[in-house]
């Protein structure tokens, strides 16, 4: 049973159903970052930065109670792992969505008080990229941090994207920087991206580095406004109502 009381809609409504299991405050995100593979609790408090241990702990029970969450452990070892059951991963185009119209409407880049986690961003990034069916040939990038021991692989094949949370050892580019340095490089114009940032070390030959620049074109700078939003519609393929 759930370990903390839910909203009861009281309607005859399967979204009134869902928002009963999934409205409460954190648990869409801990989905979202189980999407990407198996978590610790440790990994996951790291991402969802604010949310304190004693919550993530309740939404943690709350979904595996729910069975969309399932708790890995082994006797004698002691770290547990979290990862989605097949219920779970059924959320993920309810979420694609989701990021979607976020990118539509409520683009911004990060503020200084928000912390930045690049899985995020590269997760809208993989979603313009898979939507938009750019297909710039066998293409594997690595996204590593300075500041932490992170690291994400991005792969395209035939118009088709994933991300996964682990480096890949034949990398065609890699990027490094700290978080906040990657998210802003990620988050800025094309034009900006090619010029490179201060913060951010690309590697790899020059021709995949292009085949790297032009795919990433398409993926909207992350700023409001009208002229921003004509903007990345035409980027993304209409991704802009």
């Amino acid at each position: 049973m759930p370990t903390t009381p839910r909203t009861a809609y009281a309607h005859f409504c399967m979204l009134a159903k869902a928002l009963e299991r999934l409205g409460d405050r954190w648990a869409l995100l801990v989905v979202r970052d189980l999407l990407t593979g198996p978590k610790r609790f440790t990994d996951l408090m790291d991402r969802l930065g604010g949310i304190t241990p004693r919550t993530l702990t309740q939404r943690l029970r709350d979904l595996e109670a729910d069975g969309l969450v399932q708790v890995d452990r082994e006797p004698g070892r002691r770290e547990v792992w979290y990862r989605l059951t097949p219920a779970g991963l059924d959320l993920a185009p309810a979420l694609d969505e989701l990021a979607l119209w976020g990118l539509r409407h409520l683009a911004a880049p990060p503020a200084p008080s928000e912390p930045a986690h690049p899985e995020h961003l590269l997760r809208s990034v993989r979603l313009v990229l898979d939507r938009a069916g750019i297909d710039v040939g066998p293409a594997t990038w690595v996204v590593r941090t300075l500041d932490r021991d992170d690291a994400f692989t991005l792969r395209g094949r035939d118009g088709r994207w994933s991300l996964v949370a682990q480096a890949a050892s034949d990398p065609d580019v890699e990027l490094l920087g700290t978080r906040r340095d990657l998210a802003l490089y990620l988050a800025t114009r094309p034009q900006a991206r090619a010029a490179g940032h201060p913060g951010v070390t690309m590697r790899g030959d020059e021709r995949e580095i292009g085949r790297f620049l032009d795919a990433l074109a398409v993926f909207p700078p992350l700023s409001t406004g009208p002229a921003s939003h004509a903007t990345a519609g035409q980027q993304t393929g209409g991704l802009v109502d």
